[in-house]
């Protein structure tokens, strides 16, 4: 069964591999390609009309005044934000040569994506990664796409058109005061552009070796107060490389959706969006049976569907008031070799964004109501009861106060909610930014965010054979409902510079308190006599666990000269953990995420209308999952022989031809292939 919840049965602790040595050329190679693409670069105009611009074109200076709204739910530069976020702009995307929203997170500092095979990412911030990333809390538009089944994010089924994703906001490190429960080491917001932006027609074709094929398509039409756009999407990706020969995850998946927007005049406007999708991907699951005694990898197809709706009106009263009303519907649909649940989740949620002297005053009210069925498909997998809902009531404000206008402010504030599972729960938050310049900010912060159990701890039963004797035994994780909010006591520091015309400089710095961190704790054994004879170890989930996390980043952005930017970013996490628990959650938590990160960027814009774009990325090992450490590299090169097209080939961890990233399903790690692919765009 997927879930992070699995990885307690890991057990006993595997022995790391031995990091393997890179070889020297892999560095000199990178070095090489940067060198190339310096010489022949040489900035040049998009042709007019076109909707691809240079990625080089925003100034530095311009890239701090980005106005973003993940941090307050209300726009504000990013110069100003007392939060340690990251922006992943439409070009950013566009050049990266990312086909999926997870590997586009690769880009920003302090977020780990490790690749388990075709169709499965885990992905952490600041530590705790994992399958379904159950510290972060991801929106797509404001929608949150957080299961409260298995308490994370099912990455497979999170897409959209990237070539309409206007921009994605990462905030390392809680964000519950304005969010809520379970954002509590990151908040990813997925933001897409207007139908106003995107008016006109797209198509986009092409494949490779691993992306095998995919076709995207868009139309839409600016008329004046009103627009739209409707889009479809398919593709179809091979397995990954298995070095046992069982193929199991090739991945299909088909989506297609809509946006209207409408202005009725200066002071309203509303939204309306909806998406549809269906997935089929290959998964390899351990399901045990009782007669006959034993535990069977299981190679299959999962499928899954989805549809959702969302509406959004907002009234401006001036350029510091405004109110906003959203609502969506979201339906889930999830065939698993070993389970199936179909869930709806209604959301309704007010905000109110306020100016007085001085001040500025944000407070809202939510509420979501999200009933699911469960059907037990596999006699050793069950929820109890099948019918559950899940409900949340919550509010919250918060107030930045000029201490000293334009120099210095504080911004305090509180979220209370009320969940089905913990009760209430309080998440409070103080933030202070200091601006002694235009170009030049100091902040920090202390925070406290918790996740709250889900289903997964709460009337859950997952058993797993264990040992062949003279009468069979079995190990069953048990959620009993005595699970706690997890929960995390976070302080950070934060410096943002422009050092001249040149040189744009984030760093970040942080010390994590987490407690109440996921145990188990075993029961007595006992004996059951149907459906056969056997013995059964309880493991119940306890919160016996405690962590510290601390790490700093850094993401600095040179302009070399007109058309050459180099970006990059360093991670470090350091992560000690402590407590009493019979699986190794303790280790797992220090040897599953990578201690160091780093990527290297460079963008050329180049004479006739060609693009270069190189990256170089390294990742510590994670002695847990035996995956060793890696460098690998990313090339994309375009050219826009007409005004309308765009043609771009792609290659991707180009220095080796598979490395592991992750572990996660059973059987042996899964080897991320070197892959390449061509990619024609059209757009009027």
């Amino acid at each position: 069964m997927d879930g992070d919840a699995w990885a307690v049965l890991r057990w006993p602790t595997l022995k790391p591999k031995r990091a393997r040595r890179r070889p020297l050329f892999s560095v000199v190679a990178t070095v090489s390609f940067v060198l190339l693409g310096f010489l022949f670069a040489g900035a040049e105009d998009p042709p007019a009309g076109s909707d691809l611009s240079p990625l080089t074109a925003m100034s530095l200076e311009q890239l701090g005044n980005l106005t973003v709204t993940s941090a307050s739910k209300t726009p504000e530069q990013l110069w100003h934000t007392p939060a340690a976020i990251f922006v992943i702009t439409r070009d950013d995307i566009r050049r990266s040569g990312a086909t999926s929203v997870a590997d586009v997170l690769r880009l920003a500092p302090g977020v780990e994506v490790a690749q388990i095979d075709s169709d499965k990412w885990a992905i952490g911030v600041r530590g705790f990664q994992g399958r379904l990333s159950r510290a972060v809390l991801v929106l797509i538009d404001g929608r949150s796409v957080y299961t409260p089944l298995f308490a994370g994010v099912y990455w497979e089924v999170q897409d959209t058109l990237l070539e309409d994703i206007d921009r994605i906001e990462v905030i390392r490190g809680p964000g519950g005061t304005v969010w809520g429960a379970n954002a509590v080491d990151g908040v990813i917001n997925i933001i897409t552009r207007s139908s106003r932006e995107s008016a006109g027609n797209m198509m986009a074709v092409g494949g490779g070796n691993v992306e095998r094929g995919f076709l995207h398509v868009r139309s839409g039409a600016d008329l004046g107060r009103f627009s739209y756009r409707v889009y479809g999407k398919a593709f179809g990706r091979s397995p990954q490389y298995h070095r046992d020969g069982r193929d199991f995850d090739a991945w299909q998946m088909g989506q297609g959706g809509f946006r209207v927007d409408w202005s009725t005049g200066l002071r309203d406007s509303v939204t309306i969006a909806g998406d549809t999708y269906g997935t089929v991907a290959g998964q390899m699951q351990g399901i045990s049976t009782y007669v006959p005694a034993a535990l069977t990898n299981v190679q299959g197809d999962g499928y899954f569907f989805g549809q959702n709706l969302l509406a959004r009106w907002r009234r401006t009263f001036s350029s510091a008031s405004d109110i906003q009303a959203q609502a969506y519907v979201d339906r889930t649909d999830r065939h698993e070799l070993n389970f199936r649940e179909r869930r709806t989740t209604l959301d309704l949620d007010f905000v109110h964004h306020l100016a007085v002297p001085r001040q500025q005053l944000v407070w809202g009210l939510g509420v979501r109501t999200s009933p699911s069925q469960y059907t037990q498909t596999v006699m050793t997998a069950d929820f109890s009861p099948h019918h559950h809902t899940y409900n949340i009531f919550s509010g919250f404000a918060q107030n930045e106060v000029a201490l000293v206008p334009g120099r210095l402010a504080l911004t305090a504030g509180a979220k209370l909610e009320h969940n089905s599972f913990s009760g209430f729960e309080l998440q409070p938050s103080g933030r202070l930014l200091w601006t002694p310049g235009a170009h030049q900010a100091v902040w920090g912060a202390v925070t406290r965010a918790v996740r709250t159990p889900s289903r997964v701890e709460d009337g859950f039963q997952f058993t797993s054979f264990a040992l062949n004797s003279v009468l069979p035994v079995f190990t069953r994780l048990i959620g009993d409902g005595q699970f706690v909010s997890e929960k995390l006591y976070g302080y950070e520091l934060g410096y943002r510079t422009l050092l001249g015309q040149a040189v744009y400089l984030d760093v970040a710095g942080y010390y994590n308190e987490h407690d109440d961190l996921l145990s188990v704790q075993a029961g007595s054994i006992f004996r059951e006599n149907t459906p056969a004879p056997h013995f059964v170890l309880p493991l119940f989930f306890r919160n016996k666990v405690r962590a510290i996390t601390k790490g700093v980043e850094v993401s600095p952005v040179w302009q070399l000269k007109t058309g050459v930017r180099l970006k990059g970013s360093y991670s470090f996490l350091r992560l000690d953990g402590g407590g009493v628990s019979v699986a190794p959650t303790v280790t797992q938590l220090e040897g599953g995420s990578p201690r160091h990160k780093l990527v290297v960027q460079g963008s050329f814009d180049m004479p006739k209308r060609f693009e270069l774009d190189l990256a170089y990325r390294y990742v510590s090992a994670l002695p847990d999952l035996r995956v060793a450490a890696y460098s690998t590299a990313d090339v994309r090169f375009g050219w826009r022989p007409a005004r309308h097209f765009e043609l771009s080939i792609a290659g991707q961890n180009l220095l080796q031809p598979e490395h592991a990233e992750y572990g996660g399903d059973p059987g042996p790690l899964v080897g991320i292939k070197r892959s390449a692919y061509a990619k024609l765009t059209w757009t009027r």
